[in-house]
């Protein structure tokens, strides 16, 4: 036997055992890889996985496509989206149909031309044009471009063809971009960026839906990294089997496939597996991403979660290789500082920088760093070493200890501590704050740039010179000078305390006066010993606690001051004076509002009261004047303030609340109390809930203390219950769609509905009008029967077309269609208004007397098990399965005229819109 002999006995062996290994582990048998071509396996086994190295000089927006036969959503390009893509259709599953882009990244002169080759196996099972730019055309073999950038893109579009057959397996369709050829501008070859480089090729995977296989959904959210403004921290995808297998079925979910997402860096996935058995199999399964924080600036983060490949003794359901799940992950990290106090507490600043405050030193320098450090460290991780160099506006009150911090790529996360200490300026010029500043210097633009330094805020006491005592606070309270009272409102409390210019060695007493006990009091004195004449803490003897009185009257801001008396002691001094003001907590009216009204009833359960109270002593008699809010005829408010008990509160003199009952909430239990009941008006729509006013107003009077402007009171808003039903909106869908609405039939049609609002139509859900059923077959999906199973209408509701925003263009007032009958049903020939423009066709299975309707051109469809074949198969198919230009029919409604509509058929590959209703 010669060499050529050897090789190819060598060969056959290997094949043969291949295929025989692959058949004995339950993998793949060997009829199926005959029937449905080399499985991926296979090419592992060969080697023919390497791909060839190509070019990143230009941008292939998706380079792997992956489209599903049942697949149900659409994916256009658009650049201004995070995902980079325009989702379309029910967007429960796969892709019907995907739109990827080409262009050169870098600038250029003359042209790049990119040699195009489509190699594919699919045949007519899926259409590919040039969609972009101009009208869609076949795609050719060579693109020219011009110039750079996503302006310039040239994109590919790649759409499934339902061919209800199982086809056999085949190998991707392949896009193949060829070797760039770069031209000056006369048309001449000549070098350049492009030059001699090979542009990535693009792949185009279609999934069978009538062989057994895994669907995977897409990513239900663009995803942003946890913060207080994310809106959106997780998404989800879904999976489930295509047919029943006979054994259990295990799908491994790998979230740290892509390097993208190393170490679970932008996200992390649950479940870890997924387990389908034969009764399970249909029902979706959910898998959950959780996006993470990587502290770092880096835009929108895409990665892969792989699906893995099945595990089952079933061999039509061992080693599928399921298509991968694309993940976007919003980047919420935000640049800046993060800082911790001297006493732990903790803050952080963000890219608009921002001031710190509760800090002190002291001119005798007693405190030393005590109260005046702080710790630093950046918030995101900067791609260089950040350099922080600190200045002071102090003058010669401080002096700065820690000159510069220095964070790197590895230590960003670490505080690192700031000192600065006080100092003596031989002045007797009193506390003033002082600011510490920092200016960032780094080769990351981000921080050389774009932050904002935050500046930290310290209060310097004036203990040196001639001040052996002195008051002493935090920055960022007030001073206590007369230009910078301590405030408070009544009842609560503030402090400040008193400091030595060195430690005394005994006890030093000071005493306290208040000048208006009335506003606010202190302790009779305070001591200042060797123990503490160099702290300010809570607990300190020397803390001068003032407490801001409540004097249950209506009387303003009063400044009252704290007298300091000469001390006593180890050392005799009288330190300066210390300045207050307690805030007025009285009103001179207090309001309490109780209860609702509602539409026709007077019973207590559905009057409105309002209490008022004066809360000031009157000597005059004082009235106020109650009155219905005036609305323009038209918008929601008006009619629905009703009649008033009273048109006047009267308060004769010394009406003033007593002091358990000061306060919006407790006027309702005063015996001094003026009330007032309201009942709401009743209209004949359906409008909901609405609001209106009840205005109070105090009329003039010669009392000396409610003659005065300042003694107002609130309106106060009162919210009437409708007694008609529910009324619920209605609006026809913006976009039109085939009589196949995905695998889901009238759920997709719903999915529509609520994808495809009018402008201004926000919130709710809504499902079609339309039904799928008209002879009750078993084999049809999600049937929807008039009055029925999942109908849409519910008896006694008033329904109102909803085409815009506005409460003219969007309520039962002004845009009624109709109430629904006892059979949750109306007549569609007799309608107020048009649902839409006139000549509009919309999908809904029925005749205008909302019958179930056939259809007399529906096909027979010989041969295709289909029952029920009317209404596009329950808006599933489009086509008899067997015979693609057989096409089935559904039932359409026109809008004739401003006030009826007609009924008719109409082939299922016409597009028509929903009629969506709220449910």
């Amino acid at each position: 036997m010669n060499y050529s002999q050897h090789i190819k006995s060598f060969l056959l062996v290997l094949i043969l055992s291949l295929f025989f290994v692959s058949n004995c582990s339950g993998q793949v048998s060997a009829g199926d890889t005959f029937l449905f071509g080399v499985s991926e396996r296979f090419d592992r086994l060969f080697g023919n996985e390497a791909t060839v190295a190509c070019s990143s000089d230009v941008t292939i927006t998706t380079k792997a496509v992956y489209l599903e036969e049942d697949g149900d959503t659409t994916a256009t390009f658009n650049a201004s989206n995070d995902s980079g893509l325009n989702l379309g259709g029910a967007q429960l599953w796969g892709y019907s149909t995907f739109e990827t882009c080409i262009y050169p990244n870098s600038p250029f002169s003359g042209s790049v031309e990119i040699p195009v080759a489509v190699t594919s196996n699919y045949g007519s099972r899926i259409t590919s044009v040039k969609s972009f730019p101009g009208a869609e055309v076949a795609i050719p073999t060579k693109l020219t471009f011009t110039g750079n950038g996503v302006t310039e893109r040239q994109c590919f579009k790649f759409t499934v063809v339902q061919d209800a057959v199982r086809s056999p397996l085949v190998n991707p369709m392949t896009v193949a971009l060829g070797t760039m050829v770069q031209k000056d501008g006369t048309g001449k070859e000549s070098s350049g960026t492009y030059s001699g480089k090979d542009a990535c090729d693009i792949s185009v995977s279609l999934d069978d839906d009538e062989a057994p296989g895994v669907r995977v959904s897409n990513i239900s959210d663009v995803m942003e990294e946890p913060s207080p403004s994310a809106s959106v921290t997780y998404g989800t995808f879904q999976i489930r089997l295509r047919t029943a297998p006979t054994s259990n079925v295990t799908i491994p979910i790998n979230d740290t496939y892509d390097s993208v997402n190393a170490n679970n860096r932008e996200g992390s996935a649950s479940p870890k597996t997924l387990t389908f058995t034969t009764t399970n199999f249909a029902t979706p399964q959910l898998v959950r991403v959780d996006a993470v924080d990587d502290l770092e600036i880096d835009g929108v983060k895409v990665y892969t979660v792989e699906v893995g490949r099945t595990s089952s003794s079933d061999s039509e359901y061992n080693g599928i290789k399921p298509r991968n799940v694309v993940v976007y992950n919003r980047d919420q990290s935000v640049p800046g500082y993060a800082y911790m106090r001297f006493d732990s507490t903790t803050g952080s600043t963000g890219t608009s920088g921002g001031s710190v405050s509760q800090f002190a030193t002291d001119e005798s320098n007693q405190f030393g760093t005590k109260y005046s450090n702080f710790q630093l460290k950046l918030r995101t991780k900067p791609t260089n070493n950040v350099t922080l160099t600190f200045s002071s506006n102090c003058g010669n009150k401080c002096t700065i200890l820690t000159p510069t911090l220095t964070f790197t790529s590895t230590n960003w996360n670490n505080y690192q501590t700031f000192q600065v200490e006080g100092k003596s300026d031989s002045a007797n010029s009193g506390n003033a704050d002082y600011t510490i500043s920092f200016v960032a210097s780094s080769s990351d633009s981000t921080y050389n740039t774009t932050v904002t330094e935050p500046t930290f805020t310290v209060r310097s006491c004036d203990n040196d010179g001639t001040h052996l005592l002195q008051p002493c606070n935090f920055s960022g309270s007030p001073l206590g000078t007369s230009g910078g009272r301590l405030t408070a409102v009544e009842g609560a409390t503030t402090h400040i305390w008193m400091v030595t210019q060195s430690n005394p060695g005994s006890d030093v007493t000071v005493g306290l006066t208040s000048t208006d006990t009335s506003e606010g009091t202190v302790p009779v004195n305070v001591t200042v010993s060797s123990a503490n004449y160099n702290f300010m803490e809570s607990g300190g003897t020397n803390r001068i606690l003032l407490t801001h009185i409540d004097d249950n009257e209506v009387d303003g801001s009063i400044n009252w001051d704290v007298t300091t008396a000469l001390s006593t002691g180890a050392v005799a001094y009288n330190p300066i004076d210390i300045y207050a003001t307690t805030t007025d907590n009285e009103a001179y009216f207090y309001v309490t509002k109780s209860g609702s009204t509602k539409e026709g009833s007077s019973t207590g359960a559905d009057t409105a009261t309002i209490d008022v109270c004066l809360g000031a002593q009157n000597t005059e008699t004082i009235t106020v004047s109650v009155a219905c809010a005036t609305y323009g005829a038209g918008t929601a408010a008006f009619g629905e303030c009703g009649t008033l008990s009273t048109n006047t509160l009267t308060f004769p003199p010394l009406s003033r609340v007593d002091d358990n009952d000061a306060g919006d909430t407790k006027c309702k239990n005063s015996s001094k109390k003026q009330t007032v009941t309201i009942l709401g008006a009743d209209d004949s729509f359906s409008d909901g809930s609405q609001d209106y006013t009840v205005n109070l107003t105090k009329n003039a009077n010669t009392d000396g203390v409610y003659s005065s402007g300042a003694a107002t009171l609130s309106n106060q808003t009162i919210t009437n219950r409708d007694d008609e039903p529910l009324g619920k909106r209605i609006f026809v869908s913006t976009v039109t769609t085939p009589g196949e609405m995905t695998a889901q039939g009238v759920f997709g049609a719903d999915q529509t509905c609520n994808n495809n609002r009018p402008g201004g139509v926000t919130g709710g859900t809504f499902k079609a009008l339309i039904v799928s059923n008209s002879a009750g077959s078993p084999s049809e999906v999600n049937n929807r029967i008039t009055n029925g199973t999942n109908w849409v209408l519910t008896a006694g509701y008033h329904y109102y077309r909803c085409n815009s925003s506005g409460y003219t263009n969007c309520s039962d007032e002004h845009s009624s269609l109709f109430v629904a009958d006892v059979s949750a049903g109306f007549d569609p020939t007799n309608l107020p208004r048009e649902l839409s423009t006139i000549g509009d066709q919309y999908w809904t299975g029925m005749t205008n007397t909302l019958a179930p309707a056939t259809q007399a051109s529906t096909p027979a469809c010989g041969g295709d098990g289909l029952t029920y074949r009317h209404n596009c198969h329950g808006f599933t198919y489009q086509n008899c399965p067997s015979n693609p230009t057989s096409y089935l029919y559904g039932q359409t409604w026109t809008m004739a005229t401003a006030n009826a509509i007609t009924s008719q058929e109409a082939v299922c590959t016409g597009s028509k819109k929903l009629i969506c209703v709220e449910q």
